[in-house]
């Protein structure tokens, strides 16, 4: 699923990045579809074939890495195109510095501790709440259901993951099958979002 995400991110992002104005609208959009672009290609990357374990863990590390780039680089078109002043500044600050220590942790030569990282997953896609008061103020009612949407689907798809729960079908459609469709509908769901804010 994610390999076919990543020609329709690539595509869907074009247009995205086009479509918006000149300055802040357009880097918030280019830097999301890069992040998109990124944790789907490296996502593909992991699970193209069966690797060695020396590389797998390599692709396995940047793969974790790259889903914390993705949720920076989807609060960023948040914090350049719908806030501005302190807000702005404090979640485009709290994202990355918190995107940066995930990355950090995952680059360590240890394994982390079993759903270590999917809790920093949920705490950093969750970090948007910190500005919440402006975030009503400055989306409108469409693009915070969506944004609320999403965040329901990446945390309920990060716990499931956990779980390795629901597992409907292991040989063809498993747990791990079902958060890259939830996660794959987030980030459509944000591309929506992106429009949305770049067109207003």
């Amino acid at each position: 699923m994610h390999r076919l995400a990543v020609p329709c991110s690539l595509a869907g992002g074009v247009v995205l990045v086009a479509s918006a104005s000149a300055g802040r609208d357009r880097v918030g959009a280019a830097v999301f579809v890069m992040g998109a672009v990124l944790m789907f290609s490296a996502s593909s990357l992991v699970h193209l074939r069966r690797w060695s374990i020396p590389t797998w863990e390599v692709l396995f590390r940047i793969d974790h890495g790259a889903i914390f780039v993705l949720i920076a680089a989807s609060a960023t078109p948040i914090g350049l195109s719908a806030l501005d002043g302190r807000s702005a500044t404090l979640l485009l600050w709290a994202v990355w510095i918190g995107a940066a220590v995930g990355v950090g942790v995952r680059v360590l030569p240890f394994h982390p501790p079993k759903g270590l990282m999917n809790t920093l997953f949920i705490v950093l896609g969750w970090v948007p709440i910190v500005v919440a008061p402006d975030l009503i103020r400055a989306l409108s009612l469409t693009e915070l259901l969506l944004v609320v949407a999403e965040g329901l689907l990446y945390s309920g798809g990060a716990l499931m993951l956990g779980a390795r729960w629901p597992d409907p079908s292991p040989e063809v459609f498993g747990y791990h099958e079902v958060w890259h469709t939830l996660v794959t509908i987030a980030v459509a769901l944000h591309f929506v979002v992106v429009g949305l804010l770049v067109a207003g």
